[in-house]
């Protein structure tokens, strides 16, 4: 009877050290081989969600990037649009040398053939080319002729690769004749090559 009494604690005792070597193996297995991997499948969910804010940034980003340069085309093609329309200073030149000549051509007799004090080369008007390269050069045209002679003129001013705008037209009858005196002041854009004013 004693001895089936000193024989269960010894088992007890086999069975909590024997459980004490399972707890200790278990931890020390979950320290050292799950551990790692847990703690890898961690930082790979992190990583997965990073990226994906990565991707969606990217995406933001990239459709933002083309929608600029979608408008930065435009804006381009808006330019070139423009620049054909304006006049080079050597181009202005001939355009006002030729006035007089286009309205002969168009049977109208000039009358007077005024040009705007901007035209003329001034520190101030070449200051302002360097900084703005484009400036404005205008002209009052005073012609005599029939209201057909008056029209024709002003469609040849106005059907050119160059842009050419009317300020305005002033036309009045002379006597009780088909002749027309008509006062007209149009204006023209000029560009200039900024380098040129810069480099002297």
């Amino acid at each position: 009877m004693l001895a089936e009494s000193k024989i269960k604690p010894v088992c007890s005792l086999k069975n909590v050290v024997f459980a004490a070597f399972v707890i200790m193996g278990t931890i020390t297995l979950y320290d050292e081989i799950l551990m790692p991997h847990v703690n890898c499948l961690q930082a790979a969910q992190e990583r997965a969600l990073v990226m994906d804010e990565i991707v969606k940034k990217t995406t933001i980003i990239r459709m933002g990037m083309e929608t600029k340069k979608r408008k930065f085309e435009e804006l381009q093609d808006k330019f070139k649009d423009i620049h054909t329309k304006l006049f080079d200073p050597v181009k202005a030149e001939e355009f006002f040398s030729d006035i007089q000549a286009m309205a002969e051509q168009a049977n109208c007799v000039v009358y007077s053939l005024n040009f705007s004090p901007i035209n003329a080369v001034t520190e101030e008007t070449v200051q302002s080319k360097i900084t703005n390269n484009i400036s404005t050069h205008s002209a009052t045209l005073t012609v005599t002729g029939t209201y057909t002679n008056i029209v024709n003129l002003i469609n040849s001013l106005q059907n050119r690769p160059k842009q050419v705008w009317t300020d305005s037209i002033s036309i009045e009858p002379i006597d009780d004749s088909d002749v027309v005196k008509c006062e007209l002041s149009i204006r023209i854009y000029v560009i200039y090559d900024k380098r040129r004013y810069e480099h002297g």
